[in-house]
């Protein structure tokens, strides 16, 4: 069944705009709201489908506002990674148990069951596998500890994809040891949040290790599935530049934390001006 699944969608491998396009029946019963993904989505898809060609891991980090469908594209990734490479190492994990449980790993099981690859795989409450090689072909949703961040080490298949919820609070400790998988060419690392703290290496991603990172912000009110009418209310209550709306709303990180005194962006305009001796 494993080979099977394989060569069924070896030609999505490259392409898994494709696989989400026919994998699901857009337009109809529960998706009949939906014709398919949101553009965001289809431009992290379009990003993801170079990856088996690198010598190297992609990294992708996505902050955004609130609604924009992120978990739904978490949940296929797991799907199209799971059916276009042969015993995959696929790790999930987010900023607490209570948000990786109850929302990003529910996400996969509804995906799943809309899905027309559902009779190949499982899903459980913390694992989801092809029932032909459950022990080597699956996803894993595994909850970081702090004081014991291991649990992420050891990610070396020749097939590794790591998804990262709510990524901001994730501690640097997780960050460091998920370093260790990306020696594996064509690995994948996302890492997608709300953008709620200015420090920290999801912050990062998008200053000093940019150039490491593929990195996309995402306005919520450029996205179709976002609630346009709360949106507008928050608009209105708090204001454009607020960091409340700067978070919740147009994916930018707040200008400053609550000990900080200076904005962080103002550090880093600093940071890029050269600044000429005077005579």
């Amino acid at each position: 069944m494993g080979k099977d699944i394989v060569a069924q969608n070896l030609h999505f491998r490259d392409d898994p705009a494709a696989f989400v396009a026919q994998s699901f029946s857009w337009g109809k019963g529960l998706l009949a709201g939906s014709l398919g993904p949101d553009a965001w989505q289809s431009e992290v898809l379009s990003l993801l489908g170079k990856s088996s060609s690198l010598d190297k891991a992609l990294r992708v980090a996505v902050a955004s506002g609130h609604g924009v469908g992120k978990t739904a594209l978490m949940a296929w990734v797991i799907l199209w990674f799971l059916c276009t490479r042969p015993h995959p190492q696929v790790v999930v994990t987010a900023n607490t148990r209570p948000q990786l449980a109850t929302k990003t790993w529910r996400e996969l099981s509804k995906w799943h069951k809309l899905s027309t690859v559902k009779p190949f795989f499982s899903w459980t409450a913390t694992k989801f596998y092809l029932k032909a090689h459950p022990e080597t072909w699956f996803a894993a949703a595994i909850p970081w500890v702090r004081e014991k961040p291991e649990a992420f080490a050891g990610t070396h298949e020749r097939h590794v994809c790591i998804l990262y919820d709510e990524a901001s609070v994730i501690p640097d400790e997780i960050w460091d040891v998920t370093e260790g998988a990306m020696t594996t060419p064509g690995a994948l690392w996302l890492a997608f949040g709300n953008p709620t703290r200015n420090t920290g290496r999801f912050r990062e991603c998008f200053g000093r290790f940019r150039h490491r990172w593929t990195t996309l912000q995402v306005d919520s009110r450029n996205s179709a599935l976002a609630d346009k009418t709360q949106i507008s209310q928050w608009v209105d209550d708090f204001g454009e530049d607020s960091d409340f709306v700067r978070i919740r709303v147009r994916g930018e990180f707040p200008r400053a934390s609550a000990t900080q005194f200076i904005p962080i962006d103002a550090i880093e305009q600093a940071r890029g001006r050269t600044v000429h001796p005077s005579t």
